[in-house]
């Protein structure tokens, strides 16, 4: 906790220096390809790929920039081999064998970036990432209520670079890593995010 705060005070002192300098607007919108996986033992660590697409709003001056963005998409958790087991008192009765059952999730992620301008046309972007999951899918049926398993929000860390284009277009490219335990249960066992992030933008 006091290396998410220490992080989001930095980000916060460097939107600060970004609001004083001169700047312009910028909004679009972009599709993404998401490459999504949670990290667990006791759910598939495998990566899946999901659709990814939303809006963005900021400012940008000549170094630095700070955007934040809506953005939505579908993820996906997987019950592994011994998920009857260690979470028996979540699954409903007469579910003896729920391997494979599979969790679909749709959320919504706000990232507050702050861009770093490194080559001509080519920025650093960093800050955080605030997930809430919208809506949850117990695809097999086959939890007591599946809030009670998995959170309904999250927060994670980005890092990524951003391209622009001629004729409003950018393109980026981003890891997102989990910093909050998506883990809802009494469970001794940590759930992190983990994102690769492809992406095209066009500004209005």
């Amino acid at each position: 906790m006091q290396k998410l705060t220490s992080f989001l005070a930095t980000v916060g002192a460097a939107c600060l220096s970004v609001t004083a300098m001169a700047q312009e607007p910028m909004a679009g919108i972009k599709i993404r390809a998401n490459v999504y996986r949670t990290t667990g033992d006791q759910i598939e660590n495998n990566y899946k790929v999901f659709p990814f697409g939303g809006v963005y709003l900021g400012i940008r001056g000549e170094k630095m920039s700070l955007v934040a963005e809506g953005l939505f998409t579908q993820t996906r958790m997987i019950a592994g081999d011994n998920f009857n087991d260690i979470y028996r008192s979540y699954i409903q009765n007469g579910k003896e064998q729920i391997r494979n059952a599979e969790f679909d999730f749709t959320e919504l992620s706000v990232p507050v970036l702050l861009g770093v301008k490194v080559f001509p046309a080519t920025w650093l972007e960093f800050g955080p990432q605030f997930t809430k999951v919208v809506d949850m899918s117990d695809k097999d049926n086959v939890l007591t209520e599946v809030k009670n398993v998995y959170k309904d929000s999250y927060v994670s860390g980005v890092v990524g670079l951003k391209i622009r284009l001629p004729l409003h277009l950018n393109v980026s490219a981003r890891y997102a890593f989990g910093v909050s335990d998506r883990n809802n249960t009494t469970v001794d066992e940590r759930w992190r995010t983990q994102h690769i992030q492809l992406g095209v933008g066009f500004g209005l």
